[in-house]
């Protein structure tokens, strides 16, 4: 009896452990089906990372042709630019060189002519002279030279009403060695010219002072500035008032008597002590300017004609600018005393002046 129990519970306990392993073994067929879905999954995946990346790749190829052509494009741009670059300074160097030859082939002479100058009187004395305030008035002209084209020439007449008829006749038919050439009259247009006046006032009793030691009081340095500039020794005399200009460090000075001013400004080396330091101070004369009849305008000349190109000639400038002069001299040709006649076969600069005649 006993060996059927043993037997009994050993056939027991395999049954356990077969339904152990079956257990084990469907959840080993779960797992690998689990398995098998998520490597069809992962090869999905890949699948679709592939196709990217292959998209990726040809989108790359792509854009790094785009790229490659636009490089390509912009080198030819910077070659044209730097070529361009290139005949612009070159350009550049010979309108240099135009602009340095014709500023000294216009430079004028300014020298002023010598005077005889005779003794007359005595220089007045110090009560004898009424000192007053020094005033400047000049007239300042602007404006543009007129640029005279190559092969064209320009005319001005004594008379407007001769200027007026050969502008308006319009074509002339002129006799040069070479033949007979026909030329067209023109009005002379001006660009803007622009004349104002300066008025210029220099005081008698005002002095500026500049380059004021820094860090010292107001009171401190007016008290040294009238102490150093009352003084005869230094052109000085009794002061009305001084005032200081914090902003920017500097002293106006006012004296009570006319001329102090100019004798201060005669002295050099103007010195202050302050703090036992030795300071140099600048003495500046008190301006006032005044701009005024500023005036802005254009306009044509009346007695000068431009004539339009004369370039078919073998005749030198001086001869064509002859035959132009003789042929419009003549009042058969409508034309008058010449006053002045500007031709070059290149291009030159003209001045025009303030006609008084």
């Amino acid at each position: 009896m006993e060996t059927i129990q043993q037997l009994r519970e050993e056939l027991q306990k395999l049954k356990e452990q077969c339904e152990e392993e079956e257990s084990r073994k469907s959840v080993a067929t779960l797992e690998k089906l689990e398995a098998d879905d998520l490597k069809k999954e992962s090869e999905k995946q890949m699948n679709r990372v592939v196709e990217k990346s292959s998209d990726i790749e040809a989108a790359l190829s792509e854009r790094k042709a785009h790229y490659n052509y636009q490089m390509q494009d912009l080198e030819r741009e910077r070659d044209e630019l730097m070529r361009n670059i290139e005949g612009l300074s070159s350009r550049e160097q010979e309108w240099r060189r135009a602009y340095e030859k014709t500023r000294s082939e216009l430079q004028v002479d300014n020298k002023l002519p010598q005077k005889d100058i005779n003794f007359t009187k005595e220089a007045p004395t110090a009560a004898e002279e009424n000192v007053s305030d020094i005033s400047y008035s000049c007239r300042i002209l602007i404006q543009n030279p007129y640029v005279l084209q190559g092969g064209y020439a320009l005319l001005t007449f004594e008379n407007e009403e001769v200027a007026q008829g050969v502008i308006e006749k319009g074509k002339h038919n002129v006799d040069f060695t070479d033949g007979r050439e026909e030329v067209r009259a023109f009005r002379v247009q001006l660009g803007r010219v622009v004349t104002f006046e300066v008025n210029m006032t220099i005081s008698n009793t005002k002095i500026n002072i500049h380059h004021l030691p820094a860090n010292v009081s107001e009171e401190t340095l007016k008290d040294k500035l009238e102490l150093a500039l009352y003084k005869s020794n230094v052109g000085g005399g009794e002061i009305q008032s001084v005032e200081y200009n914090p902003k920017n460090n500097t002293a106006c000075i006012t004296y009570k008597e006319d001329g102090v001013a100019h004798r201060v400004l005669k002295t050099n080396n103007h010195q202050i002590t302050v703090g036992g330091a030795m300071y140099k101070i600048v003495i500046a004369p008190v301006m006032e300017i005044e701009l005024s009849k500023l005036q802005i305008f254009s306009g044509f000349c009346n007695r000068s004609v431009l004539l339009s190109e004369i370039r078919n000639q073998t005749d030198s400038e001086d001869d064509i600018k002859d035959l132009v002069e003789i042929h419009f001299q003549k009042q058969s040709n409508g034309g008058g005393e010449v006053e002045c006649l500007a031709f070059s076969c290149k291009k030159r600069l003209a001045y025009f002046e303030e006609d008084n005649a």
